[in-house]
């Protein structure tokens, strides 16, 4: 009786380290997939706690993304020099995107996979463009570098030394590491970037880049509208505007410096000069700028017959009509000078200025900056020459500055559609507000 009660004792411990051993082994193979939860929104995800690290896996529904997310979390565990890892999903569009935040050694870095819904594969930056070359590549690089020196400006001290971004900018490219965002009032193309150990977002509004992107690949619908009123939100707004042009030799170096920054403009072109240089003229239209009319051969309207007024006006019109199959939005009359007579023969607002650069006077960059760079204010139409080489520097310079000032940089047309103004023919305008 005795041996046999033993016997059964025995049989419970061997049963109860069985147990135990089938546990540990259950734990040692399974123990990386962690508690399954789920986070505020909803999300599936995996809670993985090692000794003092924290990890995070999203649980996805879509079968090769999940996959990727298993490799992902591998890859983080077997570095032990990773302490905790974040997620954050965006889904924009047929786009599910996941920003990565890895702490390691009190630094954080992220990272951004981006990944079709219906493709079920990941999505490069290149595939977003509907031509990705070194023109696009140069324009966000620019741009990124100029929005991050208006930023550094309206933050709080600590601020990064260093007002260069060029080379996080490549390396965020390189490594694809950006995201779309497409809803709340925001609609940008952001790019992490990381700067003195810091992360930082730098985003490119959707309407800078509303014609060079594949919206229907990625299943987002185009509101050039709605992109517009989030691109001036709480911003200033002013019109450059370039008189007596167009020359080849000055007019695509300032359209290449215009475009790479983001920036519109309007072109008002002697009639003789689009005449000469057509393949100009088509440039500035087909890199999106606007082009009004300065008459045939800049005289003034005064102080000709009618005859010569209809000339000027007419001739003009029908250049550019044949050159790029619209007519000029609007008109400059030389010197702003013009009379009844002239009212009779165009059909186009009149647009004047209200801050004269001197640029044709001065013939020089910095004279040229320092006349008008504080005379400019919100809603102000700003008159230069795309003929001289120093005005197109000083431009530039001006625009860089400007922005840096929270201003942005538009056509007279956009600049009407910002103030909501309507603009009406035979009418003149000096600013827009």
């Amino acid at each position: 009786m005795w041996y046999q009660r033993q016997q059964k004792y025995i049989k419970l411990a061997m049963i109860g380290v069985f147990i135990v051993f089938v546990l540990m082994f259950v734990t040692a193979i399974f123990g990386n997939k962690g508690k399954l939860l789920k986070d505020k929104n909803g999300q599936y995800y995996r809670e993985i706690k090692q000794d003092n690290r924290m990890i995070h896996i999203p649980v996805f529904q879509d079968k090769k993304l999940n996959e990727e997310a298993k490799k992902y979390q591998k890859k983080i565990l077997e570095n032990d020099k990773i302490e905790n890892l974040e997620y954050e999903i965006k889904v924009t569009g047929d786009l599910t995107q996941v920003i990565w935040t890895k702490k390691e050694d009190k630094k954080e870095e992220k990272e951004t996979w981006i990944y079709h819904q219906n493709d079920h594969q990941r999505v490069t930056l290149k595939q977003v463009f509907h031509h990705w070359n070194r023109e696009m590549e140069e324009k966000i690089i620019t741009f990124l570098n100029l929005e991050w020196n208006r930023m550094i400006r309206t933050l709080t001290p600590p601020i990064p030394s260093d007002n260069q971004i060029q080379e996080e900018v490549k390396k965020a490219i390189a490594s694809e590491n950006w995201y779309l965002q497409n809803q709340n009032d925001d609609y940008c193309l952001y790019f992490e970037i990381e700067k003195e150990n810091k992360n930082y977002e730098i985003g490119i509004p959707f309407y800078m880049i509303k014609d060079q992107v594949n919206w229907e690949k990625l299943g987002i619908e185009k509101k050039v509208d709605q992109w517009f009123q989030d691109y001036i939100k709480d911003r200033k707004v002013v019109a450059f505007t370039f008189d007596d042009g167009p020359n080849p030799n000055t007019t695509p170096t300032l359209l290449t410096e215009l475009n790479k920054r983001g920036m519109n403009a309007s072109f008002f072109m002697l009639g003789r000069n689009a005449e000469k240089y057509p393949e100009v003229v088509k440039m500035v239209d087909q890199n999106g700028f606007e082009i009004g009319s300065h008459t045939y051969q800049h005289r003034n309207l005064k102080r000709i017959s009618n005859e010569e007024q209809s000339y000027e006006i007419n001739q003009t019109k029908n250049i550019i009509h044949r050159i790029i199959g619209k007519n000029p939005t609007s008109i400059r009359p030389p010197y702003g000078n013009y009379n009844d007579v002239t009212l009779s023969y165009i059909d186009t607002p009149i647009i004047l200025w209200n801050v004269d650069t001197l640029d044709w006077k001065y013939r020089d960059a910095n004279a040229t900056y320092q006349n008008s760079i504080d005379q400019i204010e919100d809603g102000s139409i700003v008159l230069f020459h795309d003929i001289y080489y120093a005005s197109i520097d000083a431009a530039i310079r001006m625009a860089d500055e400007l922005y840096m000032r929270g201003y942005l940089l538009l056509s007279v047309k956009e600049l009407a559609r910002a103030k909501q103004v309507t603009l009406t023919p035979k009418t003149r305008y000096y600013r827009i507000s």
